[in-house]
C-alpha cells in the first residue's frame, strides 16, 4: 500500500495561511475583547456611584436638599466613606492625557477618587453643562462625574474608556446623554454623552 505525505510546498503555503487568517482575526477579536472591557467598566460604575448615592440619601436626606449636597468638599468626604478609595486629591486636579471620541486633545478635572478596581472617578461641581443629564444642567445637577474606567492606562478617551455621570437634585446618578439620547456619540462624536448609550445598548456601537 503506497503512502502519501504532503510536500514541504504544501506545508508551508498551509502555514501561510493560517498565519494570514490569524493576522486577520486576533487583532479583531483583541478589540473586541478590549471594548467588552470597557463596556463593563461603565455599567460597574455606573452601578458604584448609583449605590454610593442611595446610601447617601439615607443619611442625608433627599439628594439636593440640605448642606451636604452643595457643599463640595463635604460632599467629597461623604463620597469617598462609601467607596472603596485607595488614593484621593484634597484639590481639584487635571489631567491634560485625554482626549475625545474623535481624537481632540482634551482635559479631565475635579477632586479625584481611585478605587481599588483601578477606577478614576473625578468629581467638579462645575462641570455639567453640555453632557445632556436632564433639560436644564444649570439648577438640577449638583455635579459631574467623569470615570476612567481602566485608570492611566489608554487610550483615555471619551466614549471608550471615559464615561461622564451626573449627580441630579431629587434623582441621583444619571448617565451622560439620559436627555439629549447621546447627541455626540456617534462616529466623529465628541463623546461626551456616550454613557446612557452604552448602558442602554451594552455595547460600543459606534465605534
Amino acid at each position: 500500500m503506497k503512502k502519501t505525505a504532503f510536500t514541504l510546498a504544501e506545508i508551508l503555503a498551509t502555514l501561510t495561511i493560517i498565519g494570514v487568517i490569524a493576522a486577520i482575526t486576533i487583532p479583531n477579536l483583541n478589540q473586541t475583547s478590549q471594548n467588552n472591557q470597557y463596556v463593563a467598566g461603565c455599567l460597574k460604575s455606573y452601578s458604584v456611584l448609583s449605590q454610593m448615592v442611595t446610601k447617601m440619601k439615607v443619611a442625608n436626606g433627599p439628594i439636593g436638599f440640605g448642606s451636604l449636597w452643595t457643599n463640595e468638599k463635604e460632599l467629597a468626604k461623604a463620597m469617598v466613606e462609601q467607596l472603596n478609595v485607595i488614593d484621593q486629591s484634597e484639590d481639584e486636579a487635571t489631567r491634560s492625557d485625554v482626549k475625545s471620541l474623535k481624537g481632540e486633545e482634551s482635559t479631565l478635572s475635579g477632586m479625584s477618587f481611585t478605587t481599588a478596581d483601578g477606577m478614576i472617578y473625578y468629581f467638579s461641581k462645575d462641570d455639567c453643562t453640555g453632557k445632556g443629564y436632564v433639560a436644564d444642567d444649570s439648577t438640577a445637577c449638583l455635579g459631574s462625574f467623569a470615570v476612567d474606567v481602566n485608570g492611566l492606562k489608554g487610550p483615555n478617551a471619551y466614549g471608550k474608556d471615559i464615561f461622564f455621570f451626573g449627580l441630579i437634585r431629587g434623582e441621583g446618578i444619571l448617565p451622560a446623554g439620559s436627555y439629549d439620547g447621546s447627541s455626540d456619540c456617534i462616529s466623529g462624536g465628541a463623546g461626551v454623552t456616550c454613557a446612557a448609550k452604552v448602558i442602554k445598548e451594552k455595547k460600543l456601537s459606534y465605534l
